[in-house]
C-alpha cells in the first residue's frame, strides 16, 4: 500500500516543486542580465509561492478564488521577468542614458517583496477580515429582473461602438464616465456571463455577451490601450475559474502571446492616431474608423514581429520583448527606491495616505478636492523621474509595497502588507464566500483588475476599489434584492415543512 500511494504521489510531487524549477530554469537560460546566486533564490522562492498556493486552493472544496495565489503571481511578473530580462537602469530627468541600479539594491528589493507577500500571507491567515463580512444580510439578483441587466449590458455595447470622450462633463465628471463606460457594462457581462456557464441562460443572453466581447475587443484595440482588452481576459478567465475551479490550459499563453504581439505595434499607433485632448493630455484615439485603426495596428504588429523572426542574431527579439517587459516592471524603481531613501528623499509617514480621507467625497460637491494622483506626483518628482511641468502628461507608480517602505521603512512594510492582508480576506469572504451569491461574485470579479493592480500606490488603489464597488451597487439597484438570511433559512424550513408528508 506504502508503494501504491508513492507511485500515486510521486507525479503530483513532481508537478508541484518542478514547475517553479523548470520555469526559473528557463528564465536563467534566457536571461539578458548577470543574475547572482542569492538572487536566483529570490526568484525561485517567489515563482514557488503562488505556484503552491494554486495547488493548495484546488484541494479544497469551496467556493472562493485563489486571491493569495493571483496577487503573489503579479509580484512574480513585476519583479521576477524584469530581473534576467529587462536592464538595471532607471531614466532620470534630462539624464541622457539611464542610470545604472546597483545590484545590491536590486537583491534587497526582491528581499522586500519576499518579505512583503509573506506577511501579507499572515494578513489572510489570521482571519481577521472576514469578521468584518456582514452575516445576516443577503444580496441577490433574482432571475425575474434580468431584463434591467441585459439592458445594461446592450447599453454597453453601444458606448463599445461609439467614441465617447472621458471628458464629456469636464475634469470633474472625468470618473463618473469612465465608471459608466466600463464598470457598469463589465458588472453586467459578468451576471450574464456566469449564468451561461451555470447553464441558466437565453439566447437573448448569449447573444449580449458575445456582442459585447467582440465590440469590447475592438472598442480597446481601436482606442491604442491593451489594458481595455487584457481586463476583459481576465475577467473572463476569473469566471471560469471561479465556475470550473481550474485554469484554461491555454488561457495564459494566449494571454501572453496577446499581448506580446500588439505590444511591438503600439507606438506606431499612438504616434499615427493619438491626438491631444481638450485637457492637454494624450487622449484616445478618434481619427479614422475603429475597423480601420485596429487593422493599422494589426498590420503594424504583423511587420514588426516578420522582423524579428528574420533576424537571425536575435538582437530585434530583445528590442521587442523588452519594452513589454518594462510596462510591466516595478524592480529598477523600487531598487532606487531603497538607494535614495532616506539619504536622498525622507520618510513621508503618513503623508502618501491623505486622500483615503476624502475619496468618497464627489468632486461636483468638492471641486477643489485633492487628486487621487497626488502621491504618485510626490513619487515622480522626489525620485527625479519627471519634471513638474510634465505631470499633467505622465504618470508613474512605484506600487502600494514600495511607497510603504518610502512612507515607514521596514515598518511600513510590515504594517501595510499585514493591513492589506486583513483588506483582501475581507473581499475573498465578502464577495467569494458559499453564501456570497452570483451578484457579489460577479462584483468581486470586476473588481479582481484593480485588486491586482500592484504598481498603483494606495491611493489610487483603495480609492478605485471603494468607487467602483459603491458605483455598481447603486447602478444595479434595480435588479437587486436584500433580504436577512436568518429569515430565509427560517422561510425554507417552514416551506420544507409544509410540503413534507404527513
Amino acid at each position: 500500500m506504502k508503494t501504491a500511494q508513492l507511485r500515486q504521489e510521486f507525479p503530483k510531487a513532481i508537478v508541484r516543486w518542478g514547475t517553479p524549477i523548470a520555469i526559473t530554469a528557463f528564465l536563467w537560460l534566457t536571461r539578458s542580465n548577470e543574475v547572482s546566486l542569492t538572487q536566483l533564490a529570490l526568484a525561485l522562492f517567489l515563482i514557488a509561492i503562488p505556484w503552491h498556493s494554486y495547488q493548495a486552493w484546488k484541494k479544497r472544496e469551496m467556493s472562493d478564488l485563489p486571491i493569495f495565489a493571483m496577487i503573489a503571481f503579479m509580484y512574480v511578473i513585476y519583479y521576477v521577468m524584469p530581473l534576467f530580462w529587462e536592464p538595471h537602469e532607471i531614466s532620470e530627468i534630462n539624464a541622457q542614458a539611464g542610470r545604472e541600479v546597483s545590484d545590491a539594491a536590486i537583491t534587497t528589493a526582491l528581499v522586500m517583496i519576499a518579505v512583503g507577500i509573506g506577511i501579507l500571507w499572515l494578513g489572510m491567515r489570521v482571519r481577521v477580515g472576514r469578521f468584518f463580512v456582514p452575516r445576516n444580510i443577503s444580496i441577490e439578483a433574482p432571475r425575474s429582473r434580468r431584463n434591467y441587466v441585459r439592458v445594461v449590458l446592450a447599453t454597453g455595447c453601444l458606448f463599445n461602438t461609439y467614441d465617447v470622450s472621458t471628458y464629456a462633463l469636464g475634469e470633474g465628471g472625468r470618473q463618473l464616465i469612465v465608471l459608466v463606460l466600463t464598470v457598469a457594462p463589465l458588472m453586467a457581462f459578468a451576471l450574464l456571463f456566469r449564468s451561461h456557464l451555470r447553464g441558466d441562460s437565453t439566447h437573448v443572453d448569449r447573444f449580449l455577451t458575445l456582442a459585447f466581447v467582440g465590440s469590447r475587443l475592438l472598442n480597446g484595440l481601436s482606442s491604442g490601450w491593451l489594458g481595455v482588452s487584457a481586463s476583459l481576459i481576465l475577467i473572463c478567465g476569473v469566471i471560469y475559474i471561479a465556475e470550473r475551479r481550474r485554469i484554461p490550459r491555454l488561457a495564459p499563453a494566449l494571454v501572453v502571446l496577446f499581448i506580446l504581439f500588439f505590444q511591438v505595434g503600439k507606438e506606431d499607433f499612438r504616434k499615427t492616431y493619438w491626438q491631444e485632448g481638450s485637457q492637454g493630455v494624450a487622449e484616445t484615439a478618434t481619427q479614422g474608423g475603429k475597423i480601420e485603426r485596429t487593422t493599422f495596428w494589426i498590420r503594424r504588429s504583423l511587420e514588426k514581429w516578420r522582423d524579428v523572426l528574420n533576424d537571425s542574431s536575435g538582437q530585434t527579439l530583445k528590442d521587442a520583448i523588452i519594452p513589454s517587459v518594462s510596462r510591466v516592471s516595478l524592480l529598477n524603481q523600487t531598487a532606487s527606491v531603497v538607494e535614495m531613501t532616506p539619504s536622498v528623499v525622507p520618510y513621508q509617514y503618513g503623508h502618501l495616505y491623505s486622500y483615503l480621507g476624502v475619496t468618497l467625497i464627489p468632486r461636483f460637491l468638492w471641486p477643489g478636492k485633492p487628486s487621487m494622483s497626488e502621491a504618485n506626483q510626490f513619487y515622480q518628482v522626489a525620485y527625479g523621474l519627471t519634471s513638474e511641468d510634465n505631470l499633467a502628461s505622465t504618470s508613474i507608480g512605484v506600487g502600494f509595497l514600495a511607497e510603504s517602505y518610502i512612507s515607514f521603512a521596514w515598518l511600513g512594510v510590515v504594517g501595510i502588507m499585514f493591513l492589506l492582508g486583513i483588506f483582501f480576506d475581507f473581499y475573498q469572504n465578502f464577495f467569494f464566500s458559499r453564501d456570497s451569491g452570483i451578484l457579489l461574485g460577479s462584483i468581486g470579479v470586476i473588481l479582481l483588475p484593480q485588486m491586482l493592480a500592484i504598481e498603483s500606490q494606495m491611493a489610487v488603489y483603495l480609492g478605485g476599489v471603494i468607487q467602483q464597488a459603491l458605483f455598481v451597487l447603486l447602478v444595479f439597484l434595480p435588479a437587486l434584492r436584500v433580504r436577512g438570511r436568518r429569515r430565509n433559512v427560517t422561510l425554507r424550513q417552514t416551506t420544507l415543512i409544509a410540503n413534507s408528508p404527513a
